[in-house]
């Protein structure tokens, strides 16, 4: 049965609608906070964020929030779920209950903006969600729940976001009632054993011949679809980059594969290969500038080995 509970949930990412998708199935938010739509496309028109959107198509209250001054409170506690701002401690304290806030890892381990993208680049065994009660510190609030998956240390980004989003989702569900009337013993986190993720760049999706398969791969998985991961080559002598979605490694490495050198291009069977500083690796899905995602097997019907380098910098 789906009850209608008095919370306000704030959220602006996929993550959030991941979260929310599963609570709605047992409990209704009062409203639905999100942030003002950006302008998107050649013709910058405005355009609703995610959750905005899908809370229209499930007929959820929904409102934008540009100006926390204007905003009337009257909610028994708030949620958050991948919000992306910081809420005001004076908005906090309007809630009886708080706001909790979904967490996708097992606090006191990546605080922050990035903890899923940074558990894949660390190849982390274990992840997790994390409900806490939030203060006026990032991630810094008590535990309510914590709940601990394995990984396979293959999910990329998107995977792992849905997973981990559907997870918080559910325990939400589980264990809301108890919260509310107080049945669950709220821990201090062990701040001495606090991990920080730290800010995201377009260069870090940079790949490096000097660098080896595994970074290779926990790269290709976190980065991708933001901010991407790629290599600056020379094709035909102009300058490219060229957008890496998915690799594999060559296990059996012949006589033919040893004489290749380190940053070289070749062909192997359908595949465009490259060597780089201690692994012979398959680029399988790629993409250049103004050009649709490919097969490295269409790329080569186009492009010839001989006009392919890396660019040195």
């Amino acid at each position: 049965m789906v009850k209608k509970l008095d919370f306000c949930f704030f959220g602006s990412s996929n993550f959030s609608i991941y979260c929310l998708k599963e609570i709605i199935k047992k409990n209704l938010p009062s409203l639905v906070v999100t942030l003002p739509s950006k302008p998107k496309g050649r013709g910058l028109k405005l355009e609703p964020n995610v959750v905005y959107s899908f809370s229209l198509r499930n007929k959820l209250p929904v409102v934008e929030i540009k100006d926390w001054s204007n905003f009337n409170l009257n909610f028994y506690f708030g949620l958050i779920a991948g919000f992306g701002k910081i809420i005001p401690e004076d908005i906090n304290r309007c809630f009886k209950k708080g706001i909790l806030n979904i967490h996708p890892s097992l606090l006191p381990k990546y605080r922050g903006a990035n903890p899923i993208r940074e558990t894949i680049l660390n190849g982390d065994q274990k992840s997790g969600v994390t409900i806490i009660l939030i203060d006026s510190l990032i991630d810094h609030g008590p535990i309510v729940y914590q709940k601990e998956i394995n990984l396979t240390q293959k999910e990329t980004y998107l995977e792992l976001e849905k997973k981990l989003g559907k997870l918080g989702g559910k325990i939400f569900n589980e264990i809301i009632d108890d919260y509310l009337e107080g049945k669950i013993k709220i821990q201090e986190q062990d701040h001495f054993l606090a991990t920080y993720t730290r800010k995201i760049s377009k260069e870090d999706g940079l790949l490096n011949i000097n660098e080896n398969f595994i970074v290779w791969d926990r790269k290709i998985r976190a980065l991708n679809p933001w901010p991407g991961t790629f290599l600056k080559i020379l094709l035909k002598n102009e300058e490219k980059i060229m957008k890496i979605f998915k690799i594999e490694k060559i296990e059996k490495i012949d006589s033919n594969l040893k004489k290749i050198n380190k940053g070289e291009f070749f062909r192997y069977q359908n595949d465009l290969g490259i060597r780089i500083v201690d692994d012979w690796l398959l680029i399988k899905e790629l993409q250049l500038a103004d050009r649709k995602r490919m097969s490295s097997k269409e790329f080569l019907n186009g492009y010839k080995i001989e006009w392919l380098y890396i660019k040195n910098d």
